[in-house]
């Protein structure tokens, strides 16, 4: 039996999951954002999803925002409360998502002319549907979602599968997405940054999951010489050329019945791509020097971090390869400083292996040996926690690495353009200089117990070690004019108005794509008027008292002022 929240101000729903859902525990319904507050804070870990109702015919004192008074200035009082009783429930889904941004939630209405689409993924809600006021055909709605989400948060829980998925709502789409995509024929395009890990996921998740018998092969386009590349991917006949000295098979054959996964396409020639094209076409292709037609029956999975669409149009890709590479369904895997809501998740899953790899682990088992805890046996890991508090009680046979808070802000708050890459890096370089101080001189820095209670169970890892190795990544972000150094350059005055040169990247839609361009516009703003949020708020709005309102944006956007300041005071 599942736990389910219902946020309404009528009984209507609440009545309709029980008779049509009786296997389900559903509590509320939560009358307003107040209750529905209490109840989770109460309950909220029992509470396995929420249904969320638009429309909220609720008193004036109830509704949000609690302070209404920007928006009564603007208009008729009326129609304000109005627009904010038909819209109440996005407004609870904000909070909701402030507090608990993994809560899955289903946001519901019975309004014809009120769009969801937009709102309810820009607050990541689990799913959204339109009522139709039949109970028989609104409860099969409702039960198909419902049981959809709970099943795979069930799933979720028993296979937490690899690392990256994390647990925020953005990445569990994104994860069911691609397992359907993985089953079927077309090919797949992975978009994102270096260092995303893009080859990771077309190994680990994709060719698991297309149930294909044959091997994966991976292929980065971007480190074979161009005058190779035809005879890696097809393979050649002996004599082709001038040192095809033997008859060599290529990718496409090795992958014969699996996946082939083609890493920065971009870097494919023209000619290849015409080649690659009738591979996807007709399932066939011809070795160098051969004249033998060959069978290619693979998954392609192509991978850059370019703009392939910007590519056809400069003439650099081909328009009809494009089009068989299937980008309608293109993925973006997430930049590592897009995923706040992922980052402690991440950060341990980190820790957790550059301590048991080589070195580090060495000295973790030196730390051990000599401050008398337990050392394991040589086919044993070493038992590593991690948090931002000391643990009540000394554990011998555990070493817990503690993060101060601002210690953890660092990490948090740095830009990390290399992504996983670099994050995994600076962590195992961390780990290394906090345990060889330790190590070599433990004579001197292991005080005496005394009156005390020891605790050499518990290792702090110092701010000042994570600002230094931080410190010449961001010295050459500011150097190379970075997009996260929010370079004043790219701001310009063009009369009364302010003109912005942007860098988008491809997302999975227009709501997510005109976030991004929302979040660098305020962000350039915020460094132009020298971090005044008021003056922001008067170029924008003409409300200089209106800064609290930029503020409150630019958090709903994921936008850290904290990093803006300290980006400001590095400059």
């Amino acid at each position: 039996m599942s736990s389910i929240l219902i946020i309404d101000d009528e009984d209507k729903y609440l009545d309709l999951c029980r008779r049509f859902m009786p296997e389900h525990e559903f509590l509320g319904p939560a009358r307003n954002h107040r209750e529905a507050m209490q109840i989770l804070a109460r309950l909220h870990r029992s509470i396995d999803l929420v249904l969320l109702d638009v429309h909220f015919d609720i008193p004036d004192d109830d509704l949000l925002p609690e302070d209404k008074s920007g928006l009564l200035a603007k208009g008729d009082p009326r129609r304000t409360f109005e627009r904010l009783r038909r819209s109440q429930g996005l407004h609870i889904l904000d909070r909701l998502r402030r507090r608990y941004p993994d809560l899955p939630v289903i946001v519901m209405t019975a309004l014809d002319d009120l769009p969801l689409e937009a709102d309810a993924e820009r607050l990541h809600a689990e799913d959204y549907t339109y009522l139709l006021d039949d109970e028989y055909l609104d409860a099969r709605a409702l039960k198909v979602q419902v049981e959809g989400i709970l099943v795979r948060a069930e799933r979720s829980a028993e296979d937490d599968g690899p690392f990256y998925w994390g647990t925020a709502v953005a990445m569990a789409d994104l994860r069911r997405r691609l397992a359907i995509l993985a089953r079927g024929q077309l090919p797949i395009i992975i978009q994102g940054e270096t260092g995303t890990g893009k080859s990771l996921l077309a190994r680990e998740y994709i060719h698991p999951h297309s149930q294909r018998t044959g091997a994966f092969m991976a292929v980065d386009l971007s480190t074979i010489p161009a005058e190779l590349m035809a005879a890696h991917l097809f393979g050649v006949v002996k004599g082709a050329y001038t040192g095809a000295s033997s008859s060599r098979e290529g990718v496409l054959a090795r992958a014969h019945g699996g996946t082939l996964f083609l890493d920065e396409i971009g870097n494919l020639s023209l000619e290849l791509q015409k080649s690659l094209l009738l591979v996807l076409q007709e399932g066939g292709y011809r070795p160098v020097g051969s004249v033998e037609e060959r069978t290619a029956d693979v998954k392609l999975v192509v991978a850059t971090n370019e703009n392939l669409a910007q590519m056809v149009r400069s003439g650099r890709f081909r328009e009809d390869l494009f089009m068989r590479l299937n980008p309608a369904t293109a993925v973006t895997l997430p930049s590592l400083r897009q995923r706040r809501d992922d980052f402690q998740h991440l950060l341990e899953f980190f820790l957790e292996r550059v301590c048991q790899s080589g070195y580090n682990r060495d000295l973790l088992v030196q730390y051990a040996e000599q401050r008398e805890l337990w050392v394991p046996a040589e086919d044993e890991r070493m038992r590593v926690t991690f948090g931002r508090k000391i643990p009540s009680k000394p554990d011998p046979r555990r070493i817990h690495l503690l993060l101060h808070q601002n210690s953890y802000n660092l990490l948090e708050d740095f830009n990390w353009p290399g992504n996983f890459r670099q994050f995994e890096m600076v962590l195992s370089n961390l780990v290394t200089f906090t345990l060889v101080e330790l190590v070599d001189r433990v004579d001197q820095i292991e005080p005496e117990a005394g009156d005390h209670d020891a605790r050499p169970d518990v290792i702090v890892i110092q701010p000042r070690t994570i600002r230094d190795l931080l410190r010449p990544f961001a010295e050459a972000e500011a150097e190379l004019g970075d997009t996260g150094s929010e370079a004043s350059d790219d701001l310009s005055v063009d009369g009364d108005a302010l003109a912005l040169r942007l860098r988008v990247a491809p997302a999975e839609s227009l709501n997510a794509i005109s976030c991004e361009v929302e979040r660098q516009y305020l962000a350039r703003l915020y460094h132009h008027f020298s971090g005044d949020l008021s003056r922001v708020a008067e170029f924008l709005l003409g409300e200089p008292e209106a800064g609290r309102k930029v503020q409150l944006r630019m958090n709903q956007l994921g936008i850290k002022l904290r990093e803006l300041k300290r980006s400001r005071a590095a400059n």
